[in-house]
């Protein structure tokens, strides 16, 4: 073999080992970084269960949006039961359908809290308008 082929082998291994080590490298330095799939897909969940809360059927002519706007206009019936009543009791079965826990989650419309406790550290929210009233879910981790 002549001189400059060896080279050429030695150069080849090199780049070689370079590669692999950056592959290596690569592999296992994200391990302790924030997973921002991961969040984004919480921000999705709580956003997609307040919209499903909001189109959830009660009786036939009555959702818990409806429910939800006659509780924020200051009360009222939607199917023969009391608004802000059922509010409390369907959020929190949705909630626990959706595999959350009772401290794991806010529900609120304007100031009045309509979930066993409230949470504290990390969340994520989403909220909207019904009847001139914010409606919010903040679900804590």
């Amino acid at each position: 073999m002549r001189k400059g082929q060896a080279e050429i082998i030695g150069f080849l291994v090199i780049v070689l080992l370079l590669f692999f080590s950056l592959i290596f490298y690569f592999q296992f330095s994200n391990r302790h970084s924030t997973n921002l799939i991961s969040d984004s897909e919480k921000v999705l969940e709580v956003s997609n269960l307040l919209n499903a809360m909001k189109l959830y059927t009660l009786c036939e002519g009555g959702s818990l949006g409806d429910a939800i706007k006659s509780c924020a206009q200051g009360g009222g019936f939607v199917c023969g039961s009391d608004s802000c009543s059922l509010v409390r009791t369907h959020v929190a079965e949705l909630a626990a359908a959706n595999g959350w826990k009772n401290g794991s989650y806010m529900f609120s419309i304007g100031d009045t809290l309509y979930s066993p406790a409230s949470c504290t550290g990390n969340s994520l929210a989403d909220s909207y308008s019904a009847g001139g009233t914010s409606v919010k879910l903040v679900y804590c981790y």
